[in-house]
């Protein structure tokens, strides 16, 4: 199989790793309580500030893509440390699918003895795929903020967290968060838009 082809029969693979461009066991938190809409925004503003302090983690997970007539699903490793960061993907039995690395200035993504190069994940996404997406919105949308520089809509769940933020006509919509290093972070949540939709489970953040 020739190179072009096989990065043809990964598109569905390839999809699933950029929408995540950006231990402790996770805990359940409580959202029952209700609070003021004063108090939401006042955590959120706290919450927010804390967050944005994070420029380092490694998360591991599972994440599954829905896109119309494909599926798939993949174990995932993300070392994220300021603008460089490594993603690994895994099939079924731990079966090496990709490797991919980057920072600011290039990205590159390594399957099968075979590796591609490309200024920016968006660019190299869609040269290997033809879709087009706001690739480094993920490294936000993972700990649960707005990317900047656009205009975001979110609505704030009892404790002042994300419950869903929209922005460049993508919903983010977060289930559950769960505790690191005193932290709440995502650990379930669902990137969609039309007919697609990126599932995301986490097992483990570290900070």
């Amino acid at each position: 199989m020739g190179v072009d082809n096989y990065f043809s029969g990964l598109r569905i693979l390839l999809i699933l790793f950029f929408f995540f461009l950006g231990g402790c066991a996770s805990q359940t938190v409580d959202s029952d309580r209700q609070v003021s809409d004063q108090e939401k925004e006042q955590r959120w503003q706290r919450h927010q500030k804390r967050l944005g302090l994070i420029q380092a983690w490694e998360i591991a997970g599972r994440l599954n893509m829905k896109v119309p007539g494909q599926s798939g699903t993949v174990s995932f490793h993300w070392r994220q440390r300021g603008d460089k960061y490594k993603l690994t993907l895994d099939g079924p039995f731990g079966a090496s699918v990709a490797r991919i690395s980057g920072d600011g200035q290039s990205v590159s993504v390594s399957a099968s003895d075979q590796t591609r190069y490309g200024p920016s994940p968006e660019i190299l996404l869609y040269s290997l795929t033809g879709w087009q997406f706001p690739v480094s919105n993920l490294r936000y949308w993972v700990r649960g903020l707005p990317a900047p520089g656009n205009d975001a809509r979110i609505q704030l769940n009892n404790l002042g967290y994300p419950e869903k933020i929209e922005q460049q006509g993508w919903v983010v919509a977060y289930q559950q968060y769960g505790l690191s290093n005193s932290q709440r972070l995502p650990v379930r949540f669902v990137v969609s838009r039309g007919g697609i939709r990126l599932s995301l489970m986490v097992s483990s953040w570290q900070l």
